[in-house]
Parts: C-alpha cells; structure tokens; sequence
C-alpha cells in the first residue's frame, strides 16, 4: 500500500520545477490558475465532459444509424497523428533538447550538456522554420491520401443514414478539419516542448471548450452530423491563432529562419525516429480505431459504433489518468540533456502512482455506474458486455504503461521500443481478422487480440527497459520513494524574498 499524503507535486506555472512540500493552507485560487497539472486536468475533463455532454446529445438527437456514422467519422479524424509521420515526436523532443542548452543534435542519442545555462535561441529558430516548411509538405500529402481513403470508409455506410447529402457534407468538414489540425497543430506542439506547458494547456482547454460549445449549441440546432466538424475547426482555427502568437513572441525579434540547406539537415536528422514513431502510431491505429472501420463489413455499423463507443470513454480515462505524467515531459528532456538521474525519479514517482490511480477509479466510473445508466435509459446505444468491457480497461492500463515508459525512453533520442510494438500491433490486427473469421468471438476479437498479443513482451519488457533507462530496476523504482540530493535539500532552505516570484518554489 502506497500513502500519497505526503507526496511532493509540482504546480509551477510551466510545470517544470520541483517543489518543497505541498502545504494544503498555502493552495489559493491564484495556485490553482497557475498550476499546469489542474489545467491539464481541465482540459481532460472538457474531453470527458464532451462524452458527458456532447454524447448524450448525439445519443438523443441523432437517428441510430447517424449516431454509428460519427463513430466511423472519429475513426477517420484519429488519422492526424499518423499523418503526421512521427515528425511532432522528434520535433518536441529536439525543442525541449534546445531550451536545455544542447549545441547540437543528432539521429540518434543526443550529446549531455551537463553545464548548459540557457536556452539555445540559434537552433530554436532554425527548428521552427524548418518544423514550418515540413507541415506544409505533409498538409498537402495527407489530403491526397485521406480524401481517398475517407471516401471510401463513408460511402461504406452512407446509404444507411437518415440524410446521405448532410452525411457528405459532415465528411467534407471532417477532412478540412483534419488538415487544418496538421497544418497548424504543430505550433501547440512547439510551444509546449518550449516548457510553456501552463500556457499551451490553457489553449487547448479553450479550444476544447469551444468545441464543446459549438457541437452542443449545433446539435441542438439540428445541425446533426455537421455539429461536431465544423465546431472542432472553428476551435482549431482559435488554437493555432494563439499558439502562433505565443510561440514568436518567446522567440523575439533576433531568430533567424535558416537556409534552406539547414532545413534539409534538419529533417535529415529528425527523420530516423520520426519514421519508426509514424510507422508505431499507424500499427496502433491498426489495433485500435481500424477496428472501428474493420466492423463494418464483417459485424454491421451497430457493433462498429458500440466498439468506438466503449474505446473513447476507455481512453478518456487513459488521457486524464496520464495528465500526471505528460506535463513533465518538456522538462523531463532538459533534465536529460544534463543528465540528471535523479531529478528526473523524483519527479516521475509520485505522478506515476498517481497516474495508476486515476485511471483505476475512471475505469470502474465507466464499468459500473456508466454502463448501467446507459443500459437503462439508451438500451439501443450501448457499451460492450461484460466480460469484454473489463478486458478492454485492462488492456488500456497496461498500454498506458508501457506507453509512459516507452516515452522516458525516448527522452534518450531512441526508440529500441518501436518495431516490436509495429509488429506486435500488426500481429493482434491480423488476429482480430483470423478470430472474426474462424473463432465466433464477435466484437469480442476486437479486444482479445491486442491483450493476448502485446501480454507475451511489451506489457513486461519496456516497464523494465525504462526503469534502467533511470539507473534503477522497474520494482524498485516503483516501491521505493527516491530521495533528493543534498543541493535539493539545501535549495529548500532557502526561503523566498517578499515581492519576488520563483518558479522554483
């Protein structure tokens, strides 16, 4: 048993600093609005307030086969990160590397830079140009492919809906709205990796509130289909505004966009990972959203849409559990560059506790009381049964896991994780076609496959592979609390000014 009252959090503002104790009567408002972990937590809790708010709404104001088409939608609109090919990964990481101080960068590892005193702005400035040029080239590349793809997935199931022409139409501000997503998202991405991530959260969390807004207000309109599209462009469209913004005025007026020979240098050396990560992220889509797609001419658009369903509330609880986590990551980069060990235990042991626990308590929400209150009021919309519901939550605790140690890894600028996961998701996508076809499982292949697969190595072997990327076995780091460093110890001591404000208090 692990007793969490007297863990030490970070709420600094950019979530970058370890903190002294956390002492409840010094927790104000002005904390609060100042903490990047509550809102991340607000930003997760408008994605699960769009399944508490946005998905009633579609539940009862969209006919059954419209409702199981917005499902096939989103399994189209979860195309961005693999469209992306890996490049955001690489960019974010040789970002947070800059802000450490790193005078270069290479394919693969990185260079310590144990006495680096400040951000290197040089090589900022030629990252955003170049990182600037490559979404233009991949905007262009991606409407190609899922303008063909997605046309055919939709005319799989259009003629089934209510109004074919608006189900088009959604189609359309689906697509514009995935492309906009990939040719400005990356600004987000740019400034987060910079350790802004209070101020990139809080951009999110707007556009996230306004998507939500737009989608209800739409609905209720009887917009159907269209609502959640065009809400979530417009939300985008706010997003990058903001983002953009943010981002120039941290460069200042001095940055220097680089030739084009540097540009190409760049990509060069953010390639080789970015690869493997895009390859990764397209064999989880295999595994997971494909499945969505994959239901319709072998199960029927009702199991189709009952599977996307259950797969987004699941990783609701997955992306709010991880919030502990992933605001550190910016940091937990420049922490790498100057091979601090030990700084970086200290402030992933509590957060990954933490994480473990959130998702415990938001997966029994989903399994339990969710699920029985959907069975009485919606019985024709539906989660899967029991035991395939459990199954499926279990599934998504030990991905996160693996998923959250496979991350540190990559914090070294390596990604040894990579092809057994490709092949391992490719194995449980092709089980689940085998189990469809042969074994009489149902919707149930969907989720056995994956668990089955990726239990016989990498549900074990990155836990263990990360936890020495640390200096420490994964066991022990995970039941013994590390200990600060003399210099923590005495940083502590060291009380505040009156009037002066410490991002590392």
């Amino acid at each position: 048993m692990v007793a969490f009252h007297w863990l030490r959090l970070d709420m600094s503002p950019h979530g970058s600093s370890v903190k002294g104790r956390w002492e409840p009567s010094g927790f104000g408002l002005q904390r609060v609005w100042q903490s990047a972990v509550v809102w991340s937590w607000v930003m997760n809790g408008l994605r699960l307030a769009a399944g508490v708010i946005v998905l009633p709404l579609l539940v009862s104001r969209l006919p059954a086969p419209d409702f199981h088409t917005y499902f096939v939608l989103l399994s189209l609109s979860a195309l961005v990160p693999i469209l992306d090919l890996g490049f955001s990964s690489s960019i974010g990481r040789a970002v947070s590397y800059a802000m450490g101080g790193a005078r270069e960068l290479r394919a693969y590892g990185f260079v310590p830079e144990p006495g680096a005193q400040g951000p290197n702005r040089v090589l900022l400035g030629q990252l955003l140009h170049t990182t600037r040029t490559l979404y233009r080239i991949l905007t262009l590349g991606a409407a190609l492919l899922l303008g063909c793809l997605g046309t055919w997935a939709v005319s799989q199931a259009v003629a089934q809906t209510s109004r074919p022409a608006v189900t088009w139409l959604a189609w359309g501000l689906t697509l514009a709205s995935v492309l906009w997503e990939i040719y400005a998202g990356w600004w987000n991405v740019f400034l987060r990796s910079m350790d802004r991530v209070l101020t990139s959260t809080r951009q999110v969390a707007l556009a996230q509130l306004i998507k939500i807004t737009l989608s209800c207000v739409l609905l209720l309109a009887g917009a159907g289909l269209l609502s959640v599209p065009l809400a979530g462009l417009i939300g985008s469209v706010m997003q990058r505004i903001l983002a953009r913004r943010e981002v120039l005025k941290l460069l200042g007026s001095g940055w220097q966009a680089g030739e084009l020979q540097t540009v190409r240098q760049l990509v060069a050396t953010l390639w080789p990972n970015s690869w493997r990560v895009g390859l990764q992220l397209l064999s989880y889509y295999l595994a997971g959203q494909a499945n969505t797609l994959i239901c319709l001419p072998l199960l029927g658009l009702e199991a189709g849409g009952r599977y996307g369903f259950t797969l987004q509330l699941i990783t609701i609880c997955s992306g709010m559990a991880q919030v502990w986590t992933s605001v550190k990551w910016p940091y937990l980069g420049q922490l790498r560059i100057r091979h601090d060990l030990n700084g970086m235990r200290r402030i992933l042991w509590p957060r990954l506790w933490l994480q473990y626990g959130t998702f415990v308590v938001l997966a029994a929400t989903v399994l339990g009381p969710l699920a029985s209150l959907l069975e009485r009021f919606h019985p024709d919309k539906q989660l899967l049964p029991m035991p395939w519901l459990a199954l499926l939550a279990l599934h998504a605790f030990l991905e996160m896991n693996y998923i959250f140690w496979g991350t540190l890894i990559s914090t070294e600028n390596r990604t040894p994780y990579a092809w057994p996961i490709i092949l391992s998701n490719l194995a449980s996508f092709t089980l689940v076609l085998v189990l469809l076809r042969t074994g009489g499982l149902d919707v149930g292949a969907l989720v056995l496959a994956p668990l089955i697969v990726h239990g016989l190595y990498n549900h074990w072997k990155w836990p263990m592979e990360g936890a020495r990327s640390l200096g420490t076995s994964f066991w022990q780091f995970l039941f013994r609390r590390p200990h600060a460093t003399a210099e923590v110890l005495m940083a502590r001591e060291v009380q505040p000014q009156p009037g002066i404000r410490s991002d590392k208090l």
